[in-house]
């Protein structure tokens, strides 16, 4: 790893630290908060680049890509912001590839007390509770009531905590009936669940076979799912411009080839960067 990409991470580092604290970074980062303390004061000599790797994946940093407003993007951050505010609950279920991820990953980054979590699929009740608060910063020992407890304590100490639940259609009925009890518990916080079109299937599912839990869910979301719109030339235009592609001819190609999907932007883009070192 270059140094340049080590002050790129420490960068990313001093940010997250000014919105919590060193040592919950550290937490966050699956490391000490000595390994942080280094990193931010150059001290790099003994950190291997394993370690480095290891807080740029944990810490979803991503190097040499800025993100642009596309229309979806604008208007997914104007809900969260205002649901953020005022402590509000949506839901957003859309195809993947639409950019929602993208999305609240930058918006976790830049306003303080917004808990992002991705969902997976082998994960039971009590991996949901411990990845709940490793997003925090907090220990994740202890038995599945203790990190509840853990977790919804400090929430409920933050000022206009956020929680955003992405692929929210992973996880197991056990889990996604957590939410009701945070939603109960946490009058302070706002709340995302998001997912791809399965999950507006599987709670009209739920709902319809009246299954516990999800007319309860349905309700604290308003009835209803956010859609985002088809990217639009302008949109992928945007995105090559921020990325530092400026070409028309390459920009109307990618947009052709993306299919409405931005993760195929994004490798067109990283194409275009190779084909530039080449």
């Amino acid at each position: 790893m270059t140094d340049l990409q080590k002050h790129q991470i420490v960068k990313e580092i001093k940010h997250l630290c000014s919105l919590t604290s060193q040592n919950k970074v550290a937490t966050r980062a699956g490391v000490s908060s000595a390994t942080i303390s280094q990193m931010i004061n150059e001290n790099w000599n003994l950190i291997k680049d394993e370690m480095w790797q290891k807080v740029l994946v944990k810490l979803k940093i991503e190097l040499n890509w800025n993100t642009a407003n596309t229309t979806n993007f604008d208007y997914i951050h104007k809900h969260l912001m205002q649901a953020k505010e005022q402590s509000l609950s949506f839901g957003i279920s859309d195809k993947a590839g639409a950019g929602k991820s993208e999305c609240y990953k930058n918006f976790a980054k830049a306003y303080p007390n917004v808990i992002h979590i991705e969902c997976m699929t082998f994960w039971k009740q009590k991996s949901f509770a411990k990845a709940l608060n490793t997003a925090c910063g907090l220990d994740d020992f202890g038995t599945t009531e203790d990190l509840i407890e853990r977790f919804m304590d400090h929430v409920s100490g933050l000022n206009a905590p956020f929680l955003i639940l992405d692929q929210l259609d992973k996880l197991k009925d056990a889990s996604l009936d957590l939410f009701i009890d945070f939603f109960n518990n946490l009058p302070n916080c706002g709340f995302l669940l998001s997912g791809t079109p399965a999950l507006e299937k599987r709670f009209k599912r739920g709902v319809n076979n009246d299954r516990s839990g999800y007319h309860e869910c349905w309700s604290r979301i308003g009835r209803k799912w956010l859609k985002l719109k088809p990217a639009t030339l302008e949109d992928i235009k945007a995105i090559c411009v921020a990325n530092g592609i400026t070409d028309e001819d390459t920009i109307e190609g990618i947009f052709d080839n993306c299919e409405d999907d931005m993760r195929r932007v994004k490798k067109d883009v990283q194409k275009q960067f190779l084909k530039k070192a080449a």
